[in-house]
């Protein structure tokens, strides 16, 4: 039989045990807590724009014609990427409208007269320049899948030439020129 306690034994206060960690009551924890919740803050109103715009996690389905925004340009792009990449899955990242180079066209036709006037070999570039006239040029990021399935990412620009369009080698001096044109902070996602 147990013995029954008496009331004094019953409201004993008991001793406060020590516990490890904190409370959050020091100086040094408010200024980690503090930090913590400003750099959460200032990434999402800062860092969640940047990352929504620049690289949308899954992109958007490269259709063969049409989609959000009609451009006659950019559906030919998307069908030269589809006829060369066969890959069902492509998704577009970004895109750079199609501008006129007017100014690159202006330093390209000056430096081939430049070397014509050296070596007349190039006196046929210098007219086929003259009779091209400047480029249309436009800019598209995009992954596709490669044979294992994983996702690779392509920066490209492409130039019309007529309803056709090529795509310009990524290492050629002529993309490094055309890039200015199309800086990473404008385009379209």
């Amino acid at each position: 039989m147990r013995p029954i306690e008496t009331r004094d034994v019953a409201e004993r206060p008991v001793a406060s045990r020590h516990r490890r960690g904190s409370d959050g009551a020091s100086l040094r924890d408010r200024v980690v807590i503090t930090a913590t919740v400003l750099g959460v803050l200032i990434f999402v109103l800062v860092g969640l724009p940047y990352l929504k715009r620049d690289l949308p996690a899954e992109g958007l389905p490269v259709p063969t014609a049409g989609g959000l925004n009609p451009d006659a340009d950019r559906d030919v792009v998307r069908g030269w990427i589809h006829a060369n990449y066969r890959d069902p899955n492509l998704r577009e990242v970004r895109w750079w409208p199609t501008r006129t180079l007017d100014e690159f066209y202006r330093r390209q036709l000056a430096a081939a007269k430049e070397v014509a006037e050296d070596d007349p070999d190039f006196g046929d570039f210098v007219e086929q320049l003259e009779h091209d006239g400047p480029s249309r040029a436009c800019r598209m990021k995009y992954r596709t899948q490669n044979q294992v399935g994983a996702q690779v990412s392509h920066d490209d620009l492409f130039v019309f030439r007529g309803s056709r369009v090529q795509p310009v080698r990524n290492d050629s001096s002529e993309a490094s020129a055309m890039r200015k044109y199309f800086p990473d902070n404008d385009g379209e996602p």
